[in-house]
């Protein structure tokens, strides 16, 4: 989610209202000198300390505090979701059902998606928004193996998809894939509850 900022405007802004702030405070307790650096050494550490926090995990309370960063930046997609693939591979075709969970902080988002013959494993998961239109999505390149005892296994495969946010929910998402065994289908994931 952090490439989707534009990461050197957020440093500038940030810079700039510590900077701002370290001034205001020297100036209200008639700092100057070695007190204003003092006062700017702390602030530095309780800057630091709040941004990890929001990179850890603090970032979530943010989003519900202000649900508008879910059109604005990106949506919270953390939960379990679940999943209908339609399948198609040479001239048979099918439907699938599955169970994914998306994990998602400010650095990154991974994808478990497993049924009932198979797990998918995350290689990428790139978040994006449309140049166009805004919408957000994401690709999605996985490694799928069979799990032990499936009835039909299968040779372990990559395969990549492109997930489109629904425009009416975020609790929805989206798109076609394709493999390197020349399978291709699409998937339709909905959210079943939060992680």
């Amino acid at each position: 989610m952090i490439n989707l900022l534009p990461i050197t405007k957020l440093i500038a802004w940030v810079a700039g209202l510590y900077a701002g702030m370290v001034v205001l405070i020297s100036a209200l307790v008639g700092a100057s000198g070695l007190a204003s650096l003092e006062t700017a050494l702390k602030g530095v550490a309780i800057l630091n300390l709040v941004l990890l926090g929001l990179a850890i995990g603090g970032w979530r309370s943010v989003w519900q505090w202000i649900p508008k960063l879910n059109d604005w930046v990106f949506p919270d997609l953390n939960g379990k979701w679940t999943v209908e693939i339609k399948w198609n591979w040479g001239n048979k075709s099918g439907k699938k059902t599955a169970t994914a969970f998306i994990k998602q902080n400010l650095l990154k988002v991974s994808i478990e998606l497993s049924s009932d013959e198979s797990e998918s494993e995350t290689l990428m998961v790139a978040p994006h928004k449309d140049a166009q239109s805004s919408r957000p999505g994401l690709y999605y390149i996985y490694r799928n193996v069979s799990i032990a005892g499936a009835a039909k296994k299968q040779d372990p495969h990559i395969g990549a998809a492109i997930l489109k946010i629904s425009q009416e929910s975020n609790d929805v998402l989206s798109g076609n894939y394709f493999t390197d065994r020349s399978t291709n289908g699409q998937y339709t994931m909905r959210r079943a509850g939060e992680i």
